[in-house]
């Protein structure tokens, strides 16, 4: 296993699946989004390694980089290649989106809490049947989920244990009030980020240009029409200085990556690749224990964005994994984020990807099985669920979780 690490080199620019047409009025600005999606990673990966290898910009090696640019068309077009992440790097430092069982709001003093979300005791009628939905452990009001906190190992490990908050986590309510604050280096803690101290958004204007005359191109007003400007902006991101892209692959060929700089996404930026001949290290699993009535109640965290297709699993149905096994037991309940529409482009057909509806990372689901599963369903702990798992997608963790009521 061989883990890169790119370093950008400026600001980087990764859009979405929205259309981005000149002649769209509604489009002002195309917005890049952070961390990119796995296929623009493992695209510019791959790439980087062709050259590596003489890639005279035609066909490549492959039997040592595959032969596909599609990733909806699963991974038999890698080859021997197979990714895990992007994950986002401070200090060299794995981050991990806050999970969505984490939530923050006020206990009944007024004073702020941060506490878990467990599935209820009681099932409630909702559209998809009786569920039993997520709640606090704890009684309180105003509760929100931490969207845009970012997590180290050591309390992404703490979350799967499902450990009490403690002291430390009562900061999380003052970084949601104010997270500017917390990106000075004398305030800043190490466990846990704001997004605007990772990374910043950037506007761009650009000029389309005459290819003739290699000057600005000018455009004559025709038939009644208004003139088409020749101006468009863009929204780069920003990485903050510490801050890096990570990304585990297998079967990397032994050809040397930091030569030179790489292209990574749109508008030309690049980013320089570090190999490391080692693996990055998730967090620790939890050891799961059944309760006192012989239930083994444990959680499924995606740490990248997850392709299930059209089998997004119902209470009382079974979670697959890559490979079509299902992990042991029987969903519960889930904390899901909005769906992420997922396309790419194919540089060989040259021709876009149609668009996918992904689970996004920082979903969970919870799940429960039998006492004598615990061995096997902590055996998933790091491995993929869904689709195109080869690509990077589907990455997932295990933990423990507690029903209502109950510390945990």
């Amino acid at each position: 296993m061989t883990k890169l690490v790119l370093h950008p080199v400026d600001t980087l620019f990764f859009r979405d699946g929205r259309p981005y047409n000149q002649d769209d009025p509604g489009q002002v600005e195309a917005a890049s989004l952070f961390p990119p999606y796995p296929p623009t990673v493992v695209g510019a990966v791959r790439a980087a390694a062709a050259r590596a290898m003489g890639w005279p910009g035609s066909t490549w090696d492959a039997a040592a980089l595959g032969d596909g640019v599609d990733w909806q068309a699963g991974d038999k077009s890698l080859g021997r290649l197979r990714f895990s992440g992007p994950y986002i790097l401070r200090n060299g430092e794995p981050l991990y989106p806050a999970s969505l069982n984490l939530v923050a709001g006020k206990d009944k003093s007024g004073a702020d809490l941060i506490t878990y979300l467990a599935p209820s005791g009681r099932a409630l009628d909702t559209d998809v049947g009786a569920v039993r939905l997520p709640a606090p452990i704890k009684t309180g009001r105003g509760f929100k989920t931490l969207e845009g906190l970012w997590i180290n190992g050591t309390a992404m490990a703490q979350v799967l244990s499902g450990q009490p908050l403690g002291p430390d986590w009562k900061i999380v309510s003052g970084i949601l009030r104010t997270p500017d604050k917390f990106c000075e280096p004398s305030v800043r803690p190490n466990w846990i980020a704001p997004q605007r101290c990772l990374w910043q958004p950037e506007s761009r204007v650009g000029v389309e240009r005459d290819r003739q005359t290699r000057t600005t191109k000018r455009f004559e007003r025709q038939d009644g029409e208004p003139v088409r400007g020749a101006l468009y902006a863009t929204a780069h991101v920003r990485p903050a200085q510490d801050v890096a892209l990570a990304v585990d692959v297998e079967a990397l060929p032994d050809v040397a990556l930091g030569e030179s700089l790489a292209p990574l996404g749109g508008e030309g930026r690049s980013v320089w690749i570090e190999r490391r001949d080692e693996k990055l290290e998730l967090p620790r699993a939890p050891e799961l224990t059944p309760g006192k009535d012989d239930v083994l109640r444990y959680i499924v965290v995606l740490v990248t964005p997850t392709d299930l297709d059209d089998k997004w699993p119902k209470p009382g149905e079974c979670l697959a994994g890559s490979t079509g096994a299902a992990l042991p037991g029987r969903v519960v309940s889930a904390c899901t984020g909005r769906a992420v529409m997922v396309g790419g482009w194919d540089g060989a057909a040259r021709r876009p990807l149609p668009l996918r509806p992904l689970i996004p990372a920082g979903s969970l689901w919870f799940l429960e099985a039998r006492a004598e599963e615990a061995e096997a369903a902590q055996s998933w702990h790091g491995r993929a669920i869904g689709r195109s798992t080869g690509w990077g997608f589907g990455r997932v963790l295990i933990g423990r979780w507690a029903p209502a009521g109950e510390e945990t």
